[in-house]
Parts: structure tokens; C-alpha cells; sequence
């Protein structure tokens, strides 16, 4: 909304000032007036200022002046304005030319007018302009405040900054999801506009605007106002959904810490937060190197899988009840360890979340993307007796302790070779392959193993108590891990 080249020339002040060149530029806004007596340096000169000059020591050469002027339209000057009569007499064909060629307007003040005739006309009516420009734009700021304020929402701020600006208005979340739009009509516009949110240097959101015509000062000005209240109406999101997240992750904690004692007015509470926990229910243990992502993860992939869930962020691991089925969930949290159990209704809650978190330990050890606790099948024997204070050590040392000090000696891998071996039924080759060694060298291996331990490992009978002090051993060792 400033003042332009041709508002400018029809003031009645300015009714002897001519424009000779560059009429395809006269619709450029004067953004200030700036009046130049020697021109040493364009690069002071700034974009939408009305250049006025007497010409003074411009070189007398037509190349001269065709260079100057293109320096000037690079500047993006909305006018140069020459007072001539002082130094030149007219203003050169070879300036002219440049002028058209470049579409700068280029004007001629005759040297009976005054320089304060000018700018006084021109400056009174920035000033003007701008006042009401921030008048206007004030306006708008308050009336989006008053609709902040009364917590109608984006979908009411569109709407009103859709009126206000005559044209369609979108609001975009930082991921690019649409989150509110107000649209005046459905044709097509000429120009699209996009704005950011911004707070604390963080983009958090877009404007996008759709308009049949290019952007004017006032609509930027207005948009300026417009993204400062749609931050405010972002925090205000955020905070209510921290508030949100924060009650959920601690009715969780009372959900598992089984300190309930009306178990029909905790359902009920499970209800009006809408989620039916009287059913099957999962709990899993999920870790990542970044727990910050993976929570957030984790709340992006209950919405895009639909899943019913509360979530709580722990020191190292983040724990998700799972109202009903777990497939969807487990499916896109690919890039995190997991450990799962499972609960009938909310009295099973405290032991599951033991059992995922047992299971978790697993998946770690093995390094594998995920385990149920229902498939560590005979761990679970030795979990229990651990669980119940029983000293594991006298299951698995008399026959393992010569292995243990053994690889603690020689920092070999006899333990874990053991192990694959057994895993892999006796098969040397699969054996081998999984632990990355020549079938020789594990064959050598087996021989060490059978010297160190007495047994021979390919007789049933001996074999079933190795494997039985093996899941005492291992038992022993993940669960006393953390």
C-alpha cells in the first residue's frame, strides 16, 4: 500500500515534472526520497527509493550514461528524477534509451521548481500512506488477537485473515500436514505466497496464500501480524498437548504401579480418556539412540496406524500400553529395540510390564529388532527362580565355570560359540556361518569345549544338561546387565 510513480505524478504539486522514459516502471512503490548532489557510489542506494539529482559530474559520454542508469535499475530505484537547468541542460538521448530499455522511470524537474516542492509533496504522502497502512494492519492484529483470545481456533483465524486479505489462506504444520484453510473461492490463483511461522528461530508451521494478484505492502505487513498470532495459537497447541501427553504418561504410571484401589472408577477414567483397557492389552519396552525421535515416533505411528495407546518416555527406554492389538505398531517402530508382553485387563499391567522389559533385555543381547516375552520359552523358568531371589550361579557353575575363566583368559569366544552351536542344532556349516569362522575352526572349537567341560556334546543325554546350566548362565547374565 505505497505510494507509487504514477500516484505520485498526479499530485498537483508535481504537475510540471515530466516522465520521458522507462513508462513501464511507473507503477513501482516509493518506499523514501533520497536527494543525491554527487553521485559517488550507487551501492548506498536502496531498492523503491525515488532517486532526485541535478546531474552533477556525470560524465558527458552516451556509454557513460547507459552504464549509470543500468546501475541504477540494478539498484531497483522506483524513480531518478533530474533537475535540469544546473548541470545538464536536457537529459541526454543515450539516458533515455537506457531508461526504456530498463523500465526505471526516469522524470525531468525543470529548474524552476523547487527541490522542497518535491519532497515535501512525496514525503507527505509516505508519511500518510504509511500510517494508514499500520492503521489497517493494527486493525487486523486485533482482531486476531480478540479471536486468540477467545480460543476460537486456527479454522476461525483463517477464516478471518481469508476476509481481511480477500484471498485463500492455509495453515501447514512444520511436517506439511493441513492443519486449518479458509478459501474464498475454489478457481485457480494467479500467485501463491508462503509464509513461516517462526518462534524461537524454529519454523513450526506456513501461511499459504492464494491470490489473483502479487503481494501488496499492506498484505505483508498484515501476513507479518497474521504469523506472530499463529505462533501464539501454535504454542497454545503444543502446551495442551504436553499437558495431554503429561496426564497420560502419569494415569500410565498408576496403570502399572497397580496403586489403584477401585478398579471399575480406573476403567472408567480409561474411558473418558478414551481408551478400553478391559480387554487384551500389550505393553512394550522400545530403545533407540535418539529417545527424543523415538517418542516422537511412537506418538506419530499410534495416529497413522490407528492404535489406541498411552506413552511414557523413561531414563533409557520408552514404554507404550497398547489398548488391543500390537502388529500395526511393532510394524513401523523398525529402527528401535522392542520388548513385548501382554495383559488381560488392567491387573495383569504390573507383570507385563515386567515381562517387556525382561524381553527387551533380550532383544538388546541378541540384537535383535524385537522379542516377545512369550518366546523365550524355557528362559522363562530361570527368569522366575531370579525373579524370586534364587541364586542362579549353582544351575550353570559347575559345569560352565572351566568356559568362563577360560574365555576371561584367553579373551576367547568359546561361551558364545557354544551357544550359536547349540542354537543351530549341531550344524556345523549354519554354526559357522553365523559366527563368521571357518567350519575347521569351529570343529577345533567344539574339542576345546568338550576337554574344558567333560562331556561330549553330541550325546543327547549330556548335551540336555548343557543346554539347561546354558539358559541358567545366560539367564543370569542379561538380566543382571542392567
Amino acid at each position: 500500500m505505497g505510494l507509487s510513480v504514477r500516484e505520485a505524478l498526479q499530485l498537483s504539486e508535481m504537475s510540471e515534472i515530466k516522465l520521458i522514459a522507462g513508462k513501464q516502471g511507473i507503477d513501482r512503490d516509493i518506499k523514501w526520497l533520497t536527494i543525491v548532489e554527487v553521485m559517488e557510489d550507487v551501492n548506498r542506494l536502496h531498492e523503491g527509493e525515488f532517486l532526485i539529482t541535478t546531474a552533477y559530474g556525470w560524465q558527458e559520454k552516451s556509454e557513460s550514461y547507459t552504464r549509470l542508469i543500468q546501475a541504477l535499475s540494478n539498484r531497483q530505484l522506483s524513480a531518478v528524477a533530474i533537475h535540469t537547468g544546473f548541470y545538464l541542460d536536457v537529459v541526454p538521448l543515450a539516458m533515455i534509451e537506457a531508461a526504456n530499455r530498463t523500465g526505471l522511470p526516469l522524470l525531468e524537474i525543470p529548474r524552476t521548481m523547487n527541490f522542497s516542492t518535491v519532497t515535501r509533496s512525496i514525503l507527505e504522502q509516505l508519511v500518510n500512506k504509511q500510517l494508514s497502512m499500520l492503521t489497517q494492519a493494527q486493525r487486523i492484529q486485533d482482531e486476531l488477537t480478540a479471536l486468540v483470545i477467545k480460543n476460537t481456533g486456527f479454522s476461525s483465524l483463517t477464516d478471518a485473515l481469508s476476509k481481511l486479505l480477500h484471498c485463500n489462506v492455509s495453515i501447514y504444520q512444520s511436517n506439511k500436514d493441513l492443519l486449518a484453510g479458509s478459501y474464498v473461492t475454489n478457481r485457480h490463483y494467479s500467485f501463491e505466497h508462503v509464509y513461516p511461522i517462526v518462534t524461537e528461530g524454529k519454523t513450526i508451521g506456513t501461511i499459504l496464500i492464494q491470490k489473483q494478484t502479487p503481494l501488496t505492502s499492506l498484505d505483508q505487513l498484515a501476513l507479518k501480524q497474521a504469523a506472530n498470532i499463529f505462533a501464539i495459537e501454535f504454542l497454545k497447541l503444543q502446551i495442551i498437548e504436553e499437558t495431554r501427553a503429561q496426564i497420560e504418561a502419569d494415569f500410565l504410571d498408576v496403570l502399572f504401579s497397580h496403586s489403584f484401589e477401585d478398579e471399575k472408577y480406573i476403567l472408567k477414567k480409561s474411558k473418558e480418556m478414551g481408551y478400553d483397557f478391559t480387554g487384551a492389552n500389550t505393553v512394550a519396552v522400545l530403545s533407540s539412540s535418539n529417545l527424543t525421535q523415538l517418542e516422537q515416533n511412537c506418538h506419530e505411528t499410534l495416529i497413522s496406524t490407528r492404535t489406541k495407546g498411552l506413552i511414557k518416555r523413561k531414563l533409557d527406554h520408552v514404554v507404550v500400553l497398547l489398548a488391543g492389538h500390537f502388529e500395526p505398531f511393532i510394524a513401523e517402530s523398525s529402527d528401535s529395540t522392542i520388548g513385548v508382553s501382554t495383559a488381560l485387563g488392567i491387573q495383569e499391567l504390573e507383570t507385563a510390564l515386567k515381562e517387556a522389559l525382561i524381553a527387551h533385555q533380550f532383544a538388546r543381547y541378541r540384537n535383535a529388532p524385537f522379542i516377545h516375552f512369550e518366546s523365550l520359552g524355557a528362559y522363562q523358568v530361570f527368569i522366575r527362580l531370579k525373579e524370586n531371589g534364587e541364586d542362579l550361579t549353582t544351575y550353570y557353575q559347575p559345569l560352565l565355570s572351566p568356559i568362563v575363566a577360560y574365555d576371561q583368559k584367553h579373551q576367547s569366544q568359546l561361551m558364545k560359540t557354544l551357544e550359536a552351536f547349540l542354537e543351530n542344532n549341531l550344524v556345523i556349516n549354519r554354526t559357522a556361518d553365523k559366527l563368521f569362522i571357518h567350519r575347521h575352526t569351529l570343529n577345533y572349537r567344539i574339542k576345546q569345549l568338550e576337554k574344558l567341560t567333560g562331556i561330549d556334546i553330541y550325546s543327547y543325554d549330556q548335551r540336555i544338561h548343557v543346554q539347561f546350566a546354558l539358559l541358567a548362565y545366560l539367564t543370569d547374565c542379561i538380566l543382571s546387565s542392567n
